[in-house]
């Protein structure tokens, strides 16, 4: 007697969905959705369509084709009503949603690889800039190609453009509109600026470096007269963290159950190895080696693990094997983030460090202040993959002595 809760399409019970089961169900809405004129898969679209199939809940992406805009663009694009190009995808408004979907894309090998974070900030200066008056808008659109975007490119020709940066630079943009409104109700223009009206603007207006480097570029630009941009009050200076409060946050990690493993271990990895939270979720499993002893690649020397964390990153590897959505497909990141192509977001990561008072930027210098204080600076960025600058300022600032060389490889703990 057949089963009476089976797949009427092919009699499997796994994923049901009313009467069919995920894979045939997703299959099903391919077809449908990326169905060209003659009624098979478009050509262009046949490898994300052999990408989606390899999802391990189908359910799941069946949901996601659902959603606005994704079923109607795969849809136009598989009609040949749109081209199957990244320029479909800046027209639909900027939105998580058309973003996950370019990821996807690239994550299939639809589309070519380009720098999403990037593309989505040329095409939120356009919006904005066309949102602003003609004047107002020329500049800003001088600045923002010949100068900002300039820098950007540089910066992210071997590193993809981060959430934060986007955030940076988006709201650069927005500072320096607000400053040249405020030139307009002030009666007051670029070339009309004088050293008194610039003072007076910084004195009411915070946390306006954006501001300074846009007049320092219009000063070189001969947009306004020279002026001098009022500089920075100084941090004050942060009490240090001692290595005692470090290795208690260390015990608290390796114990704590209640934080995601990933962001556990990277916070392992601030806290012992001095890392940045940006350079530890760009981490692959290439960067990770498994014999007798685990090692990691932070610098160009691998360092070996300690016995805790090691555990914790072998469990973590183990989970990885079957978490993630697609069997094929993007790069093979140490922490996978649930967006295609993409590792974990830093401020997710962050986010999960607060309870345990870890600010990475903080535990990081003082980490290499104790670090330098044993080891030579030289090994130091050698073996933590720092730039040799920091580490020697470090070095020079806590006049260290180099004490026990040999440490940082023989110890076990990876100190």
């Amino acid at each position: 007697m057949p089963p009476r809760f089976a797949c009427i399409t092919c009699g499997s019970e796994e994923q049901l969905t009313g009467s069919q089961c995920g894979t045939c169900r997703l299959t099903e809405r391919l077809r449908d959705v990326l169905a060209d004129e003659g009624g098979g898969i478009h050509p262009g679209l046949a490898t994300l369509y052999d990408h989606l199939l390899t999802a391990r809940d189908p359910r799941a992406v069946v949901r996601w084709l659902r959603k606005e805009p994704v079923g109607v663009t795969l849809r136009a694009m598989s009609a040949d009503e749109l081209p199957i190009s990244h320029s479909t995808l800046d027209a639909p408004p900027l939105s998580p949603r058309v973003r996950y979907l370019r990821r996807m894309l690239i994550s299939a090998g639809t589309l070519p690889t380009i720098d999403v974070l990037l593309n989505d900030l040329e095409n939120h200066a356009a919006a904005f800039i066309a949102s602003l008056s003609t004047e107002h808008g020329a500049v800003i659109a001088q600045y923002f190609h010949w100068e900002l975007l300039r820098k950007i490119r540089q910066r992210s020709a071997n590193r993809a453009m981060t959430p934060s940066s986007y955030s940076i630079r988006s709201t650069e943009l927005r500072k320096i509109a607000h400053f040249l409104a405020w030139l307009d109700a002030n009666g007051l223009s670029l070339p009309s600026l004088d050293q008194t009206s610039v003072d007076r603007f910084f004195a009411r207006h915070h946390s306006q470096v954006a501001v300074g480097t846009f007049l320092n570029w219009a000063i070189r630009q001969s947009l306004t007269s020279p002026v001098k941009i009022p500089g920075r009050k100084p941090a004050r200076p942060r009490p240090p963290v001692s290595d005692d409060v470090i290795w208690d946050k260390v015990d608290q990690l390796v114990d704590d159950e209640s934080v995601p493993l990933g962001s556990r271990l990277i916070g392992l990895l601030v806290l012992v190895f001095a890392q940045r939270i940006s350079d530890c979720v760009r981490l692959c499993r290439s960067d990770v080696t498994d014999g007798e002893t685990m090692r990691i690649a932070l610098g160009r020397t691998p360092l070996t693990l300690p016995s805790p964390i090691a555990v914790l990153l072998r469990r973590h590897l183990k989970e990885l094997s079957t978490r993630r959505p697609y069997v094929a497909g993007g790069p093979d990141w140490l922490f996978p983030g649930a967006t295609p192509h993409h590792h974990v977001s830093e401020a997710s990561v962050a986010l999960h460090l607060v309870p345990h008072k870890i600010h990475a930027r903080k535990i990081q210098q003082a980490r290499i202040d104790h670090l330098v204080q044993t080891v030579p600076a030289s090994i130091v960025a050698d073996t933590l993959g720092i730039n040799i600058h920091t580490a020697v300022r470090h070095a020079a600032r806590t006049n260290s002595r180099w004490g026990n060389y040999p440490e940082l490889r023989a110890s076990p703990t990876g100190e």
